[in-house]
């Protein structure tokens, strides 16, 4: 245990922070997951309460389609896309907001929170204006079940930290064995 402490505080005290490895790229993979979970569990629902997998995704796809009339491949995929877009966007803004010093446990808990925060944005204000066809299908409770699995893969964002600050510690140290041969 000591021994992880005191490579954590040198990856810590040699890398000064850097946005695209301390924020870009965790705020990305934390978001894939969470838009992934997010994702699986709305189609595992859907598939069982109304018997269409796919109905939450041509529901997001309601950005475009306004009047409710999103059917075909098309219209799932703009959905996906819609949905990792801006679950990447939204976890990349947590990244930002999260210590760089934070424990794993915190994370979680921070993301949980996060994840309720954005429940309660995106079910009162934006999808009621974003995609109508959403506000009327979607019940609030299946909505905070998902961002809570949501908020939940976002603690991932202190591990994909440490492994990108070991990557690039590895890097530097083989540049250096480069330049000293």
């Amino acid at each position: 245990m000591r021994k992880q402490q005191r490579t954590r505080a040198v990856d810590l005290a040699v890398a000064p922070w850097n946005p695209v490895r301390d924020v870009v790229l965790p705020g990305a993979v934390a978001g894939t997951l969470g838009a992934f979970v997010m994702a699986v569990l709305a189609c595992a629902f859907s598939g069982v309460l109304h018997g269409e997998p796919w109905r939450p995704a041509l529901l997001v796809a309601g950005l475009f389609f306004r009047d409710g009339a999103a059917h075909g491949v098309f219209a799932v995929v703009l959905g996906l896309l819609i949905h990792f877009a801006v679950a990447g966007g939204l976890a990349t803004g947590f990244a930002l907001l999260l210590p760089r010093r934070g424990t794993a446990v915190a994370a979680l808990c921070l993301g949980v929170l996060y994840g309720m925060g954005l429940w309660t944005v995106m079910t009162w204000l934006m999808i009621p204006f974003s995609s109508p066809p959403l506000s009327r299908a979607a019940p609030t409770s299946m909505l905070f079940l998902l961002h809570l699995a949501f908020g939940a893969a976002l603690g991932t964002v202190p591990a994909a930290r440490d492994v990108l600050t070991r990557m690039d510690r590895l890097r530097r140290q083989l540049r250096r064995l480069k330049q000293a041969a």
